[in-house]
C-alpha cells in the first residue's frame, strides 16, 4: 500500500512539473490570445484583395492592435482595395481598405478636365459620379469616367449644403459654384479626351451625369 502511494505521489509530482512547463512554453499564450486575421503574405497597395490573402493567427492580448479583424468579419474586406502595403503576418484593420471602385489601380491617376473644355455639365456633379463624356460637335462617346473631385474656382471642393440629399435630384443646394472636374483614369484614356478637344476648332465636352455607377 505504502508503494502504491508513493508511485501516486511521484506521478502526481510529475504531472504538475509537465503542466508548469505546458503553462510556461504554451498554455499561457493559449489562454491569453484571441485568434485575428494576418496577411498571408505582403500585399501591395493597389491590390485587390482575396480569401487567400489572409490567414488566421493567435495575437497575444498586448500585441493585439486597435480595430484588428476577426475571421468571422473577413467577407468584410473581401473584393477591397488595399490602399497601403501590407507585411506578411501583419494583422488586419479595416482603414487598410477601400472599395473597389473608388480607388486608383495600377496605371492610372487623376487628370483634370479645365474649365473652357467643358460645354455642359450639371451643377449636382459630385465626387464619386459617373459621367459620360461625349465630344459635342461629333456627339461622339468618348467613355464613362469616375469623377475623382469636383473643385471651385479656389481649388475647393464642391459639395451638398447641410440640407442636401445624395440622389442627383436631392442635391438642390451646394456649398460653391463648379470650376473644373478631376476624373480617375490612365494616360491613353485622358489622351484620347486631349486629342477630341484639341483635335477640332471649337469643340468641347459634354458631360452626363449617371447616378447608377458604372455597369
Amino acid at each position: 500500500m505504502k508503494r502504491i502511494r508513493t508511485v501516486i505521489g511521484l506521478f502526481l509530482i510529475a504531472a504538475a512539473i509537465a503542466g508548469f512547463i505546458y503553462w510556461e512554453l504554451a498554455g499561457r499564450e493559449t489562454v491569453l490570445m484571441d485568434t485575428f486575421l494576418v496577411a498571408n503574405e505582403t500585399i501591395l497597395p493597389g491590390t485587390v484583395v482575396k480569401a487567400t490573402h489572409f490567414a488566421e493567427a493567435g495575437i497575444l492580448t498586448k500585441n493585439q492592435v486597435e480595430g484588428a479583424i476577426a475571421p468571422h468579419r473577413l467577407s468584410e474586406i473581401v473584393g477591397k482595395v488595399a490602399v497601403q502595403r501590407i507585411i506578411k503576418n501583419d494583422q488586419i484593420v479595416a482603414e487598410y481598405f477601400l472599395e473597389n471602385d473608388f480607388y486608383l489601380i495600377n496605371g492610372e491617376s487623376i487628370f483634370v478636365l479645365k474649365p473652357e473644355w467643358i460645354t455642359m455639365r450639371s451643377s449636382s456633379l459630385r465626387r464619386g459620379d459617373w459621367v459620360d463624356i461625349y465630344e459635342d460637335r461629333e456627339n461622339s462617346l468618348i467613355g464613362r469616367y469616375r469623377v475623382a473631385f469636383v473643385k471651385d474656382s479656389n481649388e475647393i471642393e464642391v459639395q451638398n449644403s447641410e440640407n442636401g440629399g445624395q440622389s442627383i435630384l436631392d442635391r438642390v443646394n451646394s456649398t460653391s459654384v463648379i470650376s473644373h472636374i478631376e476624373i480617375i483614369t490612365d494616360l491613353p484614356g485622358f489622351q484620347k479626351i486631349v486629342e477630341k478637344v484639341e483635335g477640332v476648332i471649337g469643340s468641347g465636352l459634354l458631360l452626363v451625369q449617371r447616378e447608377e455607377g458604372y455597369p
